[in-house]
C-alpha cells in the first residue's frame, strides 16, 4: 500500500474473508492483516499476525517448483475522496484529510500457492502440477469516511472485491480501519515525496497548447494543430494505461484580451472565461481519475515572453503576472493533485536569461502563494530552456534555496530528449551505439545515466523533487517511415522508466498526437510495440535482445543463430508458436535464445523472394514481449524502372529495392568532401529532414530515399556529381551517383 494522502498513517488494520469454495486445504477462511507506520508517499506490504508478508492460500495440492510471476501492481493507494458533485475535496491545513483506500492488486498467484517478494518480483511455489495461473486482484473500491479534525481513525466495513479463478468470479469481503494517531495536522508533503507519487506521466500535447499564429484566421482552440477535441474517455484511457500523472499544457496567446483602464492608462490581461472553463473541465476529468495534474503556460514562452527586456513595467512582465493571478485564483480549490508549472521551456532573446527567469518565477511564486487555497500548492520551477547542463541545474537549485527559502512545496523541472544525433536520427540508431567515436565509448544509454546522475546530484541531494516534464525521441513523428529503429526506440523507453523509478523522479512522456491515437475509439497506440513498453515501464522492467531486433539471413542457414537477451531481472518464458527443444533452445547460463538451423532453413525455403521470414514474439515473466524478426535479405539496388529526375526546389526521389534490408544512414560526398546540412561537423544526413525514407512494409521491399529541398538548399551542395553512401542495418552498403545541373538532379550510376 502507498500513502498518497498528506497525513502520516500510524497503522492500517484489515480482515479479509475468502469464499469457502476456494479455501485451500492448508489455508483459512479469514485473514487478519496489518500495515505499520506509513509516512506520506511511502509504501509497505501487508503483514499477517506472525509479522510475515501476508499470504492468502487458495486451492489445494502438494509442494512443487517455484516460478516467478509478474507483479502487476506495486502498491495500493491511499488517496483523497471526491465530493458527490465530482469536485475534489480540498484538504484543509487543519484536521484529518478524507481518505480513500484503493487496493489495486495483491499480485498473481496459482492454486494452492504461497507468495513472497524477492528482487522486486513475486515468487510462488506451485502445489498442483498442471493447474493454470489464477490471477488474484484484491480491490477495495474507493473507501472514504469523512473525518473530523479530532478524529484519529476512519473505518469501512463490508468492502467487496473479487478474485477470478478458471473464469469464475468469487467475492472477497474486507473490513478496514486506518489509524492516524494523535496529530490531526497534515504533515509536510515534500517535493521529493510528491515526485515519487507522480511517477509515470503523459503529456496532452498539441491540444490546449496548440494555437494558430496567423491572426487573419480565427483561433481554432484545442484543435488548432489537428488533434480532435479532448474527451473524458481519452483521459480515462491514460489512467488505464498505467500513467499516474498528466501534464496539460495550455497556451494563453490569443485566448486573452488586453483591457486598458481609461483613467490610469494601464493594461490588464484577462483570460477568456469560456477557454478557462473548457480547460478546467479536462483538468477535472484527470483529477476525477486520481491523476496528478501539472498545468502550465506553454508556447507563450517563445511567442511573446522571450521578448521581455527585464523591466517589471514592461508589457510581457505585467501580462505574465496577470495570467498567473487568474490561474492561481481559478484553480485554487483544486486538490493537491494539481500542481502549477510557471512556464514551459523559458527562453529569452537577449540579456541574462537566468536573471530574467528568476524574476518571472519569483513573480509567479509570490502570486500563487498569496492566493488563498495555494499555500501548499506544489509549484514547478523550470530551468532555462528546461535544459540540464550543470550550470542550469545549479542556478535553479540556488534560486529555490535562496529566493524561495527552500519551500518544501516547490519542485524543479527539466526535459530530456537524449542526444540529438540519436534522438533525431542523424545516422545513430542504436541505444547502445557509440555516439561520437571518442577514445571512451559513449552511447545513448550512458547519456541517460549521466542525465539522471546530474539531476540527482544537484536537486535530489538538496531535497528538491524533480519532474521530467517531457521526455521522448525527436524523430518519433518524423516524416520518414521508421526513422527510429523500432527495437532500439523501445530500449530507450524501457530504460527511461527504470531510471526514473530508481531515482524517485517523475517522468512524463511527450505525446503530440503521435503516441496515443486520439481518433481511435479505443485510444490505442499508433506504435503498439512502443506503447506496450511505455506502459510496462510505468511499473517495472521489460526484457529485450542485446543486439538488433532483426536477424538478417542472406543464404540458406546451416548453423544455429544465438540471440543474447538482456533479462533485466525477468525470466524467459518462451516464444509464441514455437517449441523449446524443437525450433529453438534456451541457454539459461548465457541468457540466450538459440534458433535451430533446421527451423531457420525451413522458413528460408518457404519464401521465394527477400523479406520477412518470421516475426517471433518472445515472452518473459514480466514486462512487454519482445519481437525479433528473421529477415531474408539480398543486395539493395536502384529500381531503374521507377527512377525520375528531380529538382533542387522539389527534391529528388530515388526509387530503391531494399531487398529485405532496413535503412540506417546516408552520407553524401562531393569532390571527396562531405556535403549537406551539418556536414561541417557530422558525417550523416538527418533522417526526416535532409533525407526522407519511405519503406513502410514489413518485408522492406520497394521504397524510396528522397533528398529533400533542404539538402539541395545547403550551401555545400554545388552543381556536379554527388556520391551517396547508403548504409543498411544489415551492414550492406549501396553507393550511387547523382548529377546536379542547372537545378535538375538525376541518378546516374550504381557503383
Amino acid at each position: 500500500m502507498t500513502n498518497v494522502s498528506d497525513s502520516s498513517i500510524v497503522s492500517i488494520d484489515g480482515v479479509t474473508s475468502v469464499p469457502e469454495s476456494i479455501v485451500a486445504s492448508d489455508g483459512q477462511a479469514v485473514y487478519s492483516w496489518t500495515v505499520g507506520k506509513l509516512p506520506v508517499g511511502e509504501s509497505a506490504l501487508a503483514q499477517d499476525a506472525q509479522g510475515q508478508d501476508l499470504v492468502i492460500h487458495i486451492g489445494e495440492g502438494a509442494e512443487g517448483e517455484r516460478k516467478a510471476i509478474e507483479d502487476n501492481s506495486q502498491a495500493s493507494n491511499i488517496a483523497h475522496s471526491k465530493k458527490k458533485n465530482g469536485t475534489p475535496d480540498k484538504l484543509s491545513t487543519t484536521g484529518t484529510p478524507v481518505v480513500g483506500l484503493i487496493c489495486l492488486a495483491a499480485g498473481l498467484v496459482m492454486c494452492g500457492v504461497s507468495i513472497r517478494r524477492q528482487g522486486g518480483h513475486l515468487f510462488v511455489r506451485r502445489t498442483v502440477a498442471g493447474i493454470g495461473v489464477v490471477a488474484m486482484i484484491v480491490g477495495m473500491p474507493s473507501m472514504a469516511t469523512e473525518a473530523q479534525a479530532a478524529q484519529k481513525s476512519c473505518e469501512s466495513a463490508g468492502l467487496s472485491s473479487s478474485i477470478e479463478s478458471s473464469g469464475q468470479q468469487y467475492a472477497l469481503i474486507s473490513d478496514v480501519r486506518i489509524n492516524y494517531g494523535d496529530e490531526a495536522e497534515p504533515e509536510e508533503y515534500s517535493s521529493l515525496a510528491y515526485a515519487k507519487v507522480m511517477g509515470s506521466g503523459w503529456n496532452l500535447g498539441n491540444s490546449f497548447d496548440s494555437v494558430g499564429t496567423d491572426l487573419s484566421e480565427p483561433d481554432q482552440g484545442e484543435v488548432s494543430w489537428g488533434n480532435p477535441q479532448v474527451t473524458k474517455e481519452l483521459i480515462r484511457s491514460v489512467k488505464s494505461k498505467g500513467f499516474t500523472s498528466i501534464r496539460i499544457p495550455m497556451t494563453a496567446y490569443r485566448r486573452y484580451t488586453e483591457v486598458v483602464d481609461a483613467a490610469t492608462g494601464t493594461t490588464k490581461t484577462v483570460l477568456d472565461e469560456q477557454w478557462l472553463e473548457r480547460y478546467r473541465e479536462v483538468v477535472d476529468w484527470a483529477v476525477d481519475e486520481g491523476l496528478h495534474v501539472m498545468i502550465d503556460i506553454h508556447h507563450d514562452s517563445w511567442l511573446w515572453a522571450k521578448n521581455w527586456n527585464g523591466d517589471t513595467n514592461a508589457a510581457e512582465y505585467i501580462r505574465f503576472s496577470d495570467l498567473w493571478k487568474q490561474m492561481a485564483s481559478y484553480f485554487a480549490d483544486e486538490p493537491e493533485l494539481v500542481s502549477f508549472e510557471t512556464l514551459n521551456e523559458p527562453q529569452f532573446s537577449q540579456g541574462d536569461a537566468q536573471e530574467k527567469l528568476n524574476a518571472l518565477n519569483k513573480a509567479a511564486y509570490d502570486i500563487i502563494r498569496a492566493t488563498p487555497g495555494n499555500e501548499q500548492r506544489m509549484i514547478v520551477i523550470p530551468t532555462v530552456e528546461t535544459a540540464y547542463g550543470d550550470d542550469r541545474l545549479k542556478a535553479t537549485r540556488d534560486f529555490i534555496q535562496k529566493d524561495l527559502h527552500n519551500d518544501p512545496y516547490v519542485m524543479a523541472t527539466v526535459h530530456y530528449y537524449s542526444e540529438w544525433v540519436y534522438s533525431a536520427n542523424l545516422g545513430i540508431t542504436g541505444f547502445d551505439e557509440d555516439l561520437y567515436g571518442g577514445s571512451q565509448p559513449y552511447n545513448p544509454r550512458n547519456s541517460m545515466e549521466n542525465f539522471f546522475q546530474r539531476v540527482n546530484a544537484v536537486f535530489t541531494t538538496s531535497g528538491i523533487g524533480t519532474v521530467i516534464g517531457e521526455y521522448g525521441l525527436l524523430a518519433y513523428d518524423s516524416a520518414s517511415d521508421n526513422a527510429l529503429q523500432a527495437g532500439e526506440e523501445q530500449k530507450y523507453y524501457e530504460y527511461m522508466g527504470h531510471m526514473a523509478r530508481e531515482h524517485g523522479i517523475a517522468a512524463m512522456f511527450w505525446d503530440n498526437g503521435s503516441g496515443i491515437d486520439r481518433n481511435d475509439a479505443d485510444y490505442s497506440w499508433k506504435k503498439p510495440l512502443a506503447g506496450d513498453v511505455i506502459q510496462a515501464s510505468t511499473t517495472g522492467r521489460s526484457s529485450y535482445a542485446t543486439g538488433l531486433d532483426t536477424v538478417y539471413i542472406e543464404n540458406r542457414p546451416d548453423a544455429d543463430i544465438s540471440i543474447p537477451l538482456a533479462l533485466n531481472g525477468n525470466s524467459f518464458i518462451g516464444i509464441d508458436g514455437l517449441t523449446e527443444g524443437g525450433e529453438y533452445t534456451y541457454d539459461s547460463q548465457q541468457s540466450a535464445v538459440v534458433l535451430k538451423a533446421d527451423y531457420l532453413a525451413s522458413v528460408f525455403d518457404a519464401r521465394k523472394g527477400n523479406g520477412l521470414l518470421a516475426d517471433l514474439t518472445l515472452r518473459f515473466s514480466a514486462g512487454a514481449p519482445w519481437h525479433e524478426y528473421v529477415m531474408k535479405s539480398g543486395v539493395p539496388t536502384v529500381d531503374a524502372d521507377r527512377l525520375a529526375a528531380g529538382t533542387r526546389e522539389n527534391g529528388l526521389d530515388i526509387a530503391l529495392d531494399f531487398a529485405g534490408n532496413e535503412f540506417k544512414s546516408i552520407t553524401t560526398y562531393q569532390n571527396g568532401n562531405k556535403v549537406g546540412p551539418n556536414s561541417g561537423w557530422w558525417k550523416y544526413l538527418q533522417n526526416g529532414s535532409a533525407v526522407v525514407v519511405h519503406d513502410n512494409t514489413a518485408d522492406h521491399s520497394l521504397g524510396s530515399v528522397t533528398l529533400t529541398p533542404s539538402f539541395f538548399a545547403d550551401a555545400t551542395v554545388q552543381d556536379g556529381q554527388i556520391t551517396l553512401e547508403i548504409t543498411f542495418q544489415s551492414g550492406k552498403i549501396l553507393e550511387l551517383t547523382v548529377e546536379i545541373s542547372n537545378g535538375v538532379a538525376r541518378v546516374q550510376t550504381t557503383i
